[in-house]
């Protein structure tokens, strides 16, 4: 049994810091409801019972968030993992595609191209995808090299399921349940990037370290 005092020594910085961060959370949610006049129940109830919506509602929606953070914590948990084993381009690879994935998880998360940065920030939703694609465009050109070494096609089939949901966003089709046909291949999108950066991972862990998921 591993003594309590080693434990103790071992996990008090990384609890500190992630404590650090839900208390500065807190800390600006009390100060929104304070200055803005929102109910402070507002930022920590869960949405299904604020909105009195069924347990389903946006279940599909859910789903691909679930998606979108699994694929955020298995870059970033290679990333460290490699970190001191690995080279510095895996790391960097890991880390940068964690990131994109979580800009792709916050944006539909919180609808910021829809909502967010053209209600509160007078950015066009144009302006936000605009900005979208020069980060991929950067990220695809800085890791070219890894990504064509990879199994790439899921990575091609992910971006085709949600550049094809993005054009029905943008350009709705004249027949019902457009929405339906749009978030359903967006879910299509999301699971793809998942499956190839889950796979991925695993590859990189296989080439630098004795054992890897499987």
């Amino acid at each position: 049994m591993r003594k309590l005092s080693v434990q103790f020594r071992a996990v008090t910085p990384v609890l500190l810091l992630s404590w650090l961060g839900i208390l500065i959370s807190l800390l600006l949610a009390v100060f929104t409801s304070t200055v803005k006049n929102i109910p402070l129940d507002t930022f920590t109830k869960d949405p299904l019972s604020v909105s009195n919506a069924p347990f389903y509602f946006g279940f599909f929606s859910n789903l691909g968030i679930m998606f979108w953070s699994a694929s955020i914590m298995t870059c970033w948990f290679v990333a460290y993992r490699v970190y001191y084993s690995g080279t510095k381009n895996d790391f960097q690879f890991m880390l940068w595609s964690g990131v994109v994935t979580l800009v792709m998880t916050i944006d539909d998360l919180f609808q910021l191209h829809e909502q967010v940065m053209p209600a509160y920030f007078a950015v066009s939703e144009n302006m936000v995808y605009i900005t979208y694609l020069n980060i991929y465009l950067i990220y695809f050109i800085r890791f070219r090299k890894k990504i064509l070494r990879s199994e790439f096609i899921t990575l091609i089939l992910a971006f085709l399921f949600l550049g094809l949901s993005t054009v029905i966003d943008l350009i709705p089709l004249p027949i019902p349940k457009d929405t339906f046909l749009e978030d359903a291949l967006k879910l299509f999108g999301t699971v793809s990037w998942f499956v190839y950066y889950f796979r991925t991972s695993n590859e990189v862990l296989d080439r630098k370290l004795p054992t890897a998921i499987y």
